[in-house]
């Protein structure tokens, strides 16, 4: 039951009830996911059962691609639909501006998140400030986009434009905040109106299974999913292990993590702390 599902979330549901159904239906005691997706949202999330939720660190920092709509002539307090429209006009934009705007945010390495967000000021949440109508300024947050491709021509729905674009993005962006910045860009505004989550680094959606399919046969094993180098000890090392001991260059000095192995047995999965210092992050 410590493994790994490649689970693809469905619409209108958010994260943490979508992982509750998941948990309940597979009957696990303990449940992590690598990052939520908005209600709305639909895609590729990787859960974590029991010991591996300790991995999903791991997971977390890798960079993640998704294909987006974005309707101009919108605006809402969460740059997309799960919050009251506060503009709807017909904005008139066409495919060669939108290509120019793209390639100036397609440099951009700082990005303001949206206040419907879960970031932390101060130790209070960015949307419960919002909640309570607290003006309060979000810090530019560090990004980076790998890639932008427009996969649709303009189309014209409900009097607004929209378009479908594909991002390859690092940890920690806001595609509705793209929307957002798009809009302005063209001097006017935009919302995100769906968004799917196709890849988490070597992760494909293809790879994915919906509540519906999923079964206990589909956790995968943490040394299936994880293919880390294996490092054995003596049955003296491995009690000591087994107690959580720092490893150092008299056992190793790879870099990253690795298995602890005693008598082909996996023990525990090591991290690197330092220079040739080594620490648990799980011991079996």
């Amino acid at each position: 039951m410590d493994g790994f599902i490649i689970f693809d979330k469905p619409k209108g549901i958010s994260s943490f009830k979508a992982i509750e159904k998941l948990k309940h239906k597979l009957n696990l005691n303990k449940v992590g996911h690598n990052g939520t997706l908005d209600p709305n949202a639909t895609g590729l999330m990787v859960v974590a059962s029991g010991k591996a939720t300790k991995l999903l660190k791991l997971i977390n920092e890798h960079d993640k691609r998704y294909i987006a709509t974005i309707s101009f002539g919108y605006l809402t307090k969460s740059y997309d639909l799960d919050s009251d429209i506060l503009k709807d006009y017909f904005m008139d934009v066409n495919l060669s501006d939108i290509k120019k705007n793209i390639e100036i945010l397609k440099n951009k390495t700082k990005q303001i998140p949206p206040m419907t967000s879960a970031i932390k000021i101060n130790g209070k949440k960015l949307y419960e400030y919002q909640n309570e109508g607290i003006d309060i300024k979000p810090k530019e947050r560090d990004i980076k986009i790998y890639d932008i491709k427009i996969l649709s021509d303009l189309r014209l729905i409900n009097n607004h434009y929209e378009i479908d674009i594909e991002l390859y993005v690092s940890k920690g962006f806001y595609v509705r905040s793209f929307a957002r910045d798009l809009g302005n860009l063209l001097n006017g505004d935009a919302i995100l109106k769906d968004l799917r989550r196709i890849d988490i680094d070597n992760i494909n959606i293809k790879d994915s299974k919906t509540l519906d399919e999923i079964t206990i046969n589909d956790i995968i094993p943490i040394e299936k999913y994880f293919d880390f180098p294996k490092v054995e000890v003596s049955d003296y090392i491995a009690k000591l292990v087994k107690s959580g001991i720092t490893l150092d260059d008299r056992q190793t000095n790879l870099k990253g993590c690795f298995y602890v192995v005693n008598n082909c047995d996996i023990i525990a999965i090591y991290e690197e702390v330092d220079d040739n210092k080594y620490k648990p992050i799980i011991i079996f």
